[in-house]
């Protein structure tokens, strides 16, 4: 019984609840500002000593409401006060919850391409709470059909949406389109549009004109200072070129850097323009020699040395958001119930004040 007394006054101690919130402004404090934010997630925001502190917190809020609370007569004012408090416990419920078992990815396809949900390597990048279960929740594949540049729905334009399906390879279980105000929710997780782009075919040929190999690459579209877009190969950065072919049984013929021109009139349409150098294990160009540079129209082959090389198709590329946050209902539905509570008791004081 004394045990129990000490475990009591512990709990619902104010000095308690005056370090649990002091720790844990400093580790938001920290974590917001000083850390970048996959790090402070890791480090901070999922680790277990942090959501141990918000355990501890809520415990705290129990023991000293409800602790003083036990045994008073109950009116509608301390009902809307225990309402209030009870949103409280749900709200750190949730967070604590949402906080280990989240799942959050960014996955980018090109127009026809599926990819595997399970798979890491799916992913650009990917982070997940500490006690996600990646067999249990993450199944199946994701499809992109295609890009809708202009897509209306019941005439009002909702500007760019994609066309993808969840399932497995048999079976789609769930199609749709996707776009800013839309995502796709599929078993808890939401699939959201992010960032869209053009993917463009290039084939080798041989000299005799066979086939050799082919691949679609993503362009970036770097921002210019006339807030035009330049669609190029290389990263965010800037424009950059690339081994050619990249496979990893094939070794590479040529170094290639493209820069593509959209027909304004034509969907899937225009010129590409390629510079073309010797292949280099470094990744940008200087000092290679130079084997072609020059424009071509959609299929038209250039002579680059022994070979040629066209951009054959003009697909879009699509990087998605993927979330998965099972916390989220709780959070939602304890600012409700917290509102509720307030509501209640203003309600409650200010009929007591008319009387």
């Amino acid at each position: 019984m004394i045990i129990l007394n000490k475990l009591f006054g512990f709990f619902r101690s104010s000095k308690l609840a005056l370090v649990l919130l002091i720790l844990i402004l400093i580790s938001c404090f920290v974590g917001v500002t000083l850390l970048p934010a996959p790090v402070s997630r890791v480090v901070i925001f999922s680790s277990l000593w942090f959501n141990l502190l918000l355990v501890l917190l809520v415990l705290n809020i129990v023991f000293c409401f409800f602790g003083r609370i036990w045994r008073r007569k109950i009116n509608l004012i301390s009902f809307g006060l225990i309402i209030f408090h009870l949103s409280f416990i749900l709200l750190f419920t949730g967070i604590v919850y949402d906080s280990l078992f989240f799942f959050r990815g960014s996955i980018r396809l090109t127009e026809g391409e599926a990819l595997s949900i399970a798979e890491p390597q799916s992913y650009d990048r990917a982070q997940w709470g500490r006690f996600f279960n990646h067999e249990a929740k993450l199944k199946g594949q994701i499809y992109f059909h295609k890009l809708h540049p202009f897509f209306k729905v019941n005439g009002a334009t909702k500007g760019v949406a994609n066309e993808i399906s969840i399932g497995d390879e048999i079976n789609r279980e769930k199609t749709s389109f996707i776009y800013v105000t839309h995502p796709l929710k599929h078993k808890g997780f939401r699939y959201y549009c992010d960032k869209d782009g053009f993917s463009l075919l290039f084939i080798l040929w041989d000299r005799e004109g066979r086939e050799l190999y082919g691949a679609y690459f993503p362009l970036q579209s770097i921002k210019q200072k006339d807030k035009t877009y330049r669609y190029t190969s290389g990263t965010a950065k800037g424009p950059g070129s690339f081994n050619f072919p990249q496979d990893p049984q094939l070794s590479p013929v040529f170094r290639l850097q493209t820069t593509y021109y959209p027909d304004p009139k034509k969907e899937r349409d225009g010129e590409v323009f390629f510079q073309v150098w010797q292949p280099s294990h470094r990744p940008t160009t200087g000092g290679e020699k130079e084997l072609f540079k020059g424009k071509a129209v959609l299929g038209e082959r250039v002579k680059v040395g022994d070979y040629f090389l066209s951009m054959k198709e003009v697909r879009y590329w699509s990087s998605m958001d993927v979330y998965y946050n099972p916390g989220l209902l709780l959070i939602l539905t304890s600012l409700w119930i917290g509102l509720g509570g307030i509501a209640l008791t203003t309600i409650a004081r200010l009929a007591r004040k008319k009387d």
